[in-house]
C-alpha cells in the first residue's frame, strides 16, 4: 500500500535560460509560464495535501499556479533548502563566457558534480545534504499513518524545485543514492512522482519507494493526467 505520493516538478524554462543559473533568482519566460499552467492542468485532479517549493521565484511561480488550479488547494510553501545546486562564481555569466571564467570548464561537466566544487559554488552531495532531510522531512509529515484508514486515496504532495533537487530525490529513491543524480532527466515544465510504501521508517526513508512517473512533459504530450 501507499503512504504517500510525491509529485516533483521542475521549474519551466527561465528567463535568461542561456546562462548559468543556480541560486540566482530569476522568473520564468513566455514558453516557462504555459510550461507551469500545464503542469497545474495536469495536476488539477489530483487532491493535494501540500504544496512546496524552493523560494527561488521560478520555482515559487509554478507553486503558485499550482495552488490556484483545482479546488480547495492549499498555500504554497516556499523551502529555501530546495534551491538548486549554487554555481558559484558562475552565477549568471553567460554559457559562452564560462570557459574564460572558469578554465577547469574545458575538462568537467554537470556529470562530474558529485563531489566537485567549482569557485564558491556547492557539489551535489552538498547539495543533497541540504535537500534529502528537508523532504524526508515533509514525507514524514504527510505521509499516511499506520492507523488511519486506507480506504481513501493515500495523500499527495507537490515539490516544484530544480533540476538537480528532483534528480538526486529521484536516484535517492531508486536506491542509488545522490551519486546516481547522472541517470535521471529532468526537462523544463517536467513532472515526476515517486511513491512512499506504508512501510515507510525515518530510520531508512527510501525502503521499498517506487517511481511511478519520471520526467513526463506535458506541454509536449497529451498523455492522461496522472494517476491520483
Amino acid at each position: 500500500m501507499t503512504a504517500l505520493r510525491l509529485y516533483l516538478v521542475r521549474h519551466g524554462e527561465p528567463v535568461d535560460s542561456d546562462m548559468f543559473i543556480g541560486h540566482a533568482d530569476v522568473g520564468l519566460s513566455p514558453r516557462g509560464l504555459r510550461q507551469a499552467d500545464a503542469i497545474a492542468q495536469a495536476l488539477a485532479p489530483v487532491p493535494l495535501a501540500a504544496i512546496y517549493s524552493s523560494d527561488l521565484e521560478r520555482a515559487a511561480i509554478g507553486a503558485a499556479r499550482i495552488a490556484a488550479t483545482g479546488c480547495e488547494r492549499p498555500a504554497p510553501i516556499a523551502l529555501p533548502e530546495l534551491r538548486e545546486m549554487n554555481l558559484g562564481v558562475l552565477e549568471r555569466i553567460a554559457f559562452r563566457d564560462g570557459r574564460a571564467r572558469v578554465p577547469e570548464l574545458a575538462r568537467l561537466g554537470y556529470d562530474d558534480l558529485l563531489d566537485h566544487r567549482l569557485p564558491g559554488a556547492e557539489s551535489v552531495r552538498d547539495l543533497a545534504a541540504r535537500v534529502v532531510p528537508c523532504v524526508v522531512g515533509l514525507v514524514a509529515r504527510h505521509r499516511r499513518g499506520p492507523g488511519e484508514s486506507r480506504r481513501a486515496a493515500a495523500p499527495a504532495v507537490v515539490i516544484v524545485a530544480h533540476n538537480t533537487v528532483n534528480r538526486v530525490v529521484l536516484a535517492c529513491a531508486a536506491g542509488l543514492g545522490p551519486a546516481g543524480y547522472t541517470r535521471f532527466e529532468q526537462a523544463h515544465g517536467s513532472l515526476s512522482r515517486v511513491d512512499v510504501p506504508d512501510t515507510w521508517s525515518a530510520t531508512d526513508p527510501w525502503a521499498g519507494t517506487r517511481i511511478g512517473l519520471v520526467n513526463w512533459t506535458p506541454e509536449a504530450t497529451e498523455t492522461a493526467a496522472p494517476r491520483r
